[in-house]
């Protein structure tokens, strides 16, 4: 497993390297104590990261010569290297940071064809409900994203639960008054409503910000 994720973190450095060095959640930080210098990986998201670290210099002795592969919990430092200064030297050294959304690959899903993602168990203790029609053509990849990374959900088919439709769209109108309720799925997550879905993006982005 370990090797295979190796070799398509190199695949991926051939393609993003220097993007992948700024992300938007995920950064190198270093404590300095003399010279003893400190390596964390701090992530801001609420989602996991899967991180590979590849440090490069002549400048230090390290705890370890092998590119680093590690998991960063949402909202969390690691600290992942250890460097001690070589006399004479002038302390510089160079890194490549690749970050993913998703536990140990890209991992695409077979069966539905979708990116895998993964979230912080902490953040499934909150209600979810997903509002789904028959002919909607992104609810079950909706309903597999939430299974998949086991998050409690309760579904309404608006097909078949005829008899609460009405008390539903009242109960929407509440949350948005003059809103279109027709753009199905329709996902709450607590006191938010998101009824502008259309697509596996919107959907995914719509989970991270209610589940934030």
């Amino acid at each position: 497993m370990i090797r295979n994720l190796t070799l398509l973190l190199f695949t991926l450095l051939s393609i993003n390297t220097f993007a992948q060095n700024n992300h938007k959640h995920v950064k190198l930080l270093e404590e300095i104590k003399g010279k003893r210098y400190e390596l964390f990986i701090e992530n801001t998201d609420s989602i996991s990261y899967d991180v590979f670290l590849k440090v490069d210099s002549n400048d230090f002795r390290r705890s370890s010569e092998r590119p680093i592969l590690e998991t960063i919990p949402g909202n969390s430092k690691k600290r992942v290297l250890t460097m001690v200064k070589l006399n004479g030297t002038e302390g510089k050294y160079t890194y490549i940071l690749v970050v993913n959304e998703v536990s140990y690959a890209l991992k695409v899903d077979k069966d539905y064809e979708i990116i895998d993602f993964k979230l912080d168990k902490a953040l499934n203790s909150k209600s979810v409900i997903l509002f789904t029609k028959d002919d909607c053509a992104i609810c079950p990849d909706a309903k597999h994203i939430l299974a998949k990374n086991k998050i409690s959900y309760t579904e309404y088919n608006l097909d078949k639960d005829t008899t609460n439709y009405n008390r539903i769209i009242k109960e929407f109108e509440t949350i948005k008054p003059k809103s279109n309720f027709n753009n199905i799925p329709i996902l709450k997550i607590e006191d938010k409503l998101y009824n502008n879905i259309k697509s596996l993006d919107d959907f995914i982005k719509a989970l991270r910000e209610g589940l934030n």
